[in-house]
């Protein structure tokens, strides 16, 4: 099965139109992540940062981040993709465009994958059997996703199959890892355990571990700091867009309790 015209034709398209544009590579950008080309779709948005220019903070140069950001993370370039969502997400800030919830969502996604790949690193050093077996069931995982692209090229699936059968690979081999993982656990050594940040933890702005929460009108939690000084920018609340000032903010008693009593006894996750 050929892929579809609107693939084929990207290549025209920059051609047609004059290759000083940056929302031509754009789009295109959009377009290659829609048909999961992580490689295009990066070369694109880099294109269209360069065309804008790395300091322009408009709507458009927003895009072209989070496009970049989006093709970087599935490449596992994670600390990359980390710093251009956070970089769309405070032109976000700044504009005051709607994309600020999306671009957090992923933010978030892409620290917890951050944090995954560490915590990866530190079990599989305090334990090399565990290395090698992970290693094997990485190099399957591989190995199955190579069958399902050869599929792909051939023919005999569609790109929506395609993305389904690898997305459906992938959690039974996520699945497969955390048993692995749980079988590897020593009850007397707690560092062999896989350790999670919980999400009620962080902070929906910086995405950093709370220590000062405090909670707006609407019922979300934030750090103290990191909203004074987005209310101070932008006199708004990060969600709702609407009016709100420091006066309005409550302290968060609880949420602060239980954030203390679990870095308490959690330390690393300071580190998080």
């Amino acid at each position: 099965m050929s892929q579809p015209s609107s693939f084929k034709d990207l290549g025209n398209d920059i051609a047609e139109h004059s290759r000083s544009d940056p929302k031509v590579f754009g789009n295109r950008a959009l377009t290659r992540i829609k048909l999961s080309d992580w490689p295009g779709a990066e070369s694109d948005a880099r294109k269209a940062i360069e065309l804008y220019g790395p300091k322009s903070k408009t709507n458009l140069a927003m895009k072209a981040h989070y496009y970049l950001a989006q093709a970087l993370l599935p490449q596992r370039h994670v600390g990359e993709a980390l710093d251009e969502a956070k970089l769309a997400y405070s032109i976000c800030i700044e504009v005051q465009d709607p994309s600020a919830d999306v671009i957090g969502t992923f933010i978030l996604r892409s620290k917890q994958a951050k944090w995954q790949a560490r915590e990866t690193a530190r079990l599989r050093e305090l334990n090399e059997t565990l290395a090698v077996v992970e290693d094997l069931l990485d190099a399957q995982l591989q190995r199955d996703i190579d069958a399902v692209d050869n599929r792909y090229r051939y023919g005999e699936i569609g790109h929506t199959g395609r993305i389904e059968e690898i997305e459906g690979l992938q959690g039974e081999a996520d699945l497969r890892r955390a048993n692995i993982r749980r079988g590897f656990e020593d009850s007397k050594r707690p560092e062999t355990v896989e350790r999670v940040v919980p999400d009620w933890l962080i902070d929906p702005i910086t995405f950093e571990v709370m220590h000062d929460p405090i909670v707006t009108p609407t019922g979300v939690s934030y750090e103290r700091v990191a909203l004074l000084r987005h209310i101070k920018a932008s006199g708004s609340d990060p969600i709702t867009r609407q009016p709100l000032k420091a006066d309005q903010l409550i302290p968060n008693v609880a949420l602060k309790n239980a954030c203390s009593e679990f870095l308490d006894k959690n330390g690393w996750a300071a580190d998080w």
